[in-house]
């Protein structure tokens, strides 16, 4: 049995945790990431990019009897995407374009004072929140346990979405 374990811990200015799977096949895996952030700045300015902080994203793949774990304690971060086509997160899952199968998807996060911003058109704002887009999930668990404090997701443009501590399937 193959087994991905990824652990992503981080505590200094500037600095971004996050696992970002493209095109991949996670079979029978065990995806786990452990931030704590204090302080830190994710931001992407252009078309199609992606700004994280302690976060996991999944895009175009198929996971299959897996476990996704994001543990993230987050205190006064920013996660900023300006443009078009993009998604700025903070102690969040992310599934995309994805097969889920027979997995657990578990988002704990921790967060206060932090804010997810989204400027553009097709973007996304999310603190504490799992997010399942054109996605197929089939016999699995997805739980979102977020203690959030004084924290704010703004999308501003066209088609935006702010969520946070929620759990969004589209």
């Amino acid at each position: 049995m193959k087994t991905l374990m990824i652990i992503t811990m981080s505590a200094v200015v500037a600095f971004t945790s996050s696992m970002a799977a493209a095109e991949s096949k996670v079979n029978k895996s065990i995806i786990l990431n452990k931030s704590l952030n204090k302080g830190n700045a994710a931001i992407a300015i252009g078309k199609g990019n992606d700004a994280s902080v302690g976060s996991v994203q999944v895009k175009d793949s198929k996971v299959n009897k897996s476990i996704i774990l994001n543990k993230s304690l987050n205190k006064g971060n920013a996660a900023i995407a300006i443009g078009k086509g993009n998604a700025a997160n903070v102690g969040s899952v992310a599934l995309k374009d994805s097969k889920v199968n027979k997995s657990i998807i578990l988002n704990k996060s921790l967060n206060k004072g932090n804010a997810a911003i989204a400027i553009g058109k097709n973007n996304a704002a999310n603190v504490g929140s799992v997010a399942v887009t054109g996605s197929r999930v089939n016999k699995s668990i997805v739980l979102n346990k977020s203690l959030n404090k004084g924290n704010a997701a703004i999308a501003i443009g066209k088609e935006n979405s702010a969520n946070v501590g929620s759990v969004e399937i589209k």
